[in-house]
């Protein structure tokens, strides 16, 4: 989370100084901070244009095997995962509280109007909120959400299995929200279509029930059903929650991480995985078939560097160009969740025909489909009625490549793949870390409610599980 943090601060400071010809981004060279009223349009394309970076997850992605450390290898032998989680607070969070309170506001709504219908930026802000306030208690468990943003410094932690429902019923109540009017600006996501928001609200509800398959399955299908059942949700590829990047001072995060430093590469768990079953997002997923053998120490992993120049970076040079897109949320990714809901009894839609079309679509997204390679491929990891769940939890983990943070939360969640720690693990569990550990600073400001909350965590360690992760 450290290496999200720094990408995603850098990243947000470029851009509020960036030039009016970055048509793509928005004109965010207005400083909200020089007018009485925010200017809810440069607020929301600030969060937008950072939110690939949350994609962009090294030490979740180190976790779950998708990648392997080339020198500085702590993070991938369990080292302690002490991280901040208040930059989200600060940043995208308040932005978009900042949107929502404007557009509220009687004395400030008619000026914001002026960047959208006022419920619809409401609506989208709150969307917005969701996927923060998921992505970040899914990393830690516990934290604060039904005081935050609030303004007070004393602000209590939320048990998850409060936040997971309070979540979910804001996706509800978003969605309703949402009307005619003025489209909204600053979107450089789905241009202000409020529909495809809609999709994306239906689609997080989906993949938020499905996470609750062990913890509570019969909350869990009654809303997977109730979103699936709206036929609104990420169906197609076009549809899909992408980040587009324009090149240039707001180029792709992967695109970046390579310019001055090779810290990391395609994990060989990976690489073999693609060898034993000749799948053609091979050339996709990294720069070449020599993945970096997993958690290896310092002097092993530097050893193999030097012995293999063409270790694997991660991703084709093609698709981490300074052009290339992030996608966030995939219509692969939802046919493979529906696939399990499927499976698990959660609705009547047919499972084996969900899977092909998920990993069909993968492909296509990748720019990799032929009939004849994704026949063959079918060949090799087709259900066979013993380890269905296996099977298409294994296809979600590929399907979420290179988004460290959903496969990480993905195989907690499933077990799937099954994962083997490293040998060479230097924490004294000896296994996966299953959780961030609240950082330094929220002891520092909130030392009260943060020591109540890491309790609950056999006092915040990172082998406790999350509410979910059973």
């Amino acid at each position: 989370m450290k290496n999200n943090i720094i990408i995603f601060t850098i990243f947000t400071a470029v851009l509020l100084g960036c030039s009016k010809s970055i048509d793509d981004f928005g004109d965010m060279n207005i400083n909200p901070n020089s007018t009485p009223v925010p200017v809810t349009s440069a607020l929301l394309t600030n969060v937008l244009a950072g939110i690939g970076g949350n994609a962009v997850s090294v030490t979740p992605g180190l976790y779950c095997q998708y990648f392997s450390q080339t020198q500085y290898t702590d993070a991938s032998l369990y080292t302690a995962p002490v991280n901040d989680f208040d930059g989200f607070y600060s940043g995208s969070l308040n932005d978009l509280q900042n949107i929502i309170n404007v557009n509220s506001d009687p004395k400030y709504k008619d000026v914001a109007s002026i960047n959208g219908a006022n419920a619809n930026q409401i609506a989208l802000a709150r969307i917005l909120k969701v996927y923060l306030f998921w992505y970040v208690t899914d990393l830690w468990g516990d934290i604060p959400y039904s005081q935050a943003l609030s303004g007070k410094s004393d602000i209590i932690y939320d048990k998850q299995s409060t936040i997971y429902p309070a979540l979910i019923a804001e996706l509800k109540a978003a969605v309703s929200q949402f009307g005619p009017g003025l489209a909204i600006k600053g979107d450089i996501i789905f241009g202000g279509n409020n529909e495809k928001w809609i999709k994306l609200a239906n689609s997080m509800r989906m993949l938020m029930a499905l996470r609750l398959s062990k913890v509570d399955p019969a909350y869990g299908k009654t809303q997977f059903a109730d979103a699936l059942a709206t036929a609104k949700f990420i169906d197609v590829s076009a549809d899909n929650f992408v980040v587009n990047y324009p090149g240039g001072a707001f180029s792709n995060p992967w695109f970046n991480s390579y310019l001055t430093r090779k810290d990391q590469g395609v994990s060989s768990v990976i690489t073999d995985m693609q060898k034993l079953t000749l799948d053609p997002r091979a050339p996709a997923f990294g720069s070449s078939n020599v993945g970096i053998p997993y958690g290896l120490t310092r002097e092993l992993s530097t050893s193999f560097i030097n012995n293999n120049p063409n270790w694997a970076y991660i991703l084709g040079v093609t698709k981490r160009a300074a052009n290339s897109p992030v996608t966030i949320i995939s219509s692969a990714q939802l046919k493979l969740a529906r696939a399990e809901a499927a499976q698990l009894g959660w609705t009547s839609e047919n499972t084996a025909t969900l899977y092909a079309a998920g990993i069909k679509e993968n492909m296509i997204d990748w720019g990799v489909f032929s009939q004849a390679s994704f026949d063959t491929y079918m060949k090799k990891v087709a259900l066979n009625g013993l380890n269905n769940l296996s099977q298409i939890n294994t296809q979600y983990y590929l399907a979420v490549y290179p988004n460290g943070a959903e496969g990480y939360s993905n195989w907690r969640r499933s077990g799937f793949p099954v994962l083997v720690p490293t040998r060479y693990a230097s924490n004294p569990s000896k296994l996966i870390p299953r959780r961030y550990m609240y950082g330094t600073r929220e002891y520092g400001t909130n030392v009260k409610n943060v020591t109540a909350a890491a309790a609950a965590y056999a006092d915040n360690s990172p082998d406790a599980r999350v509410w979910w992760d059973k």
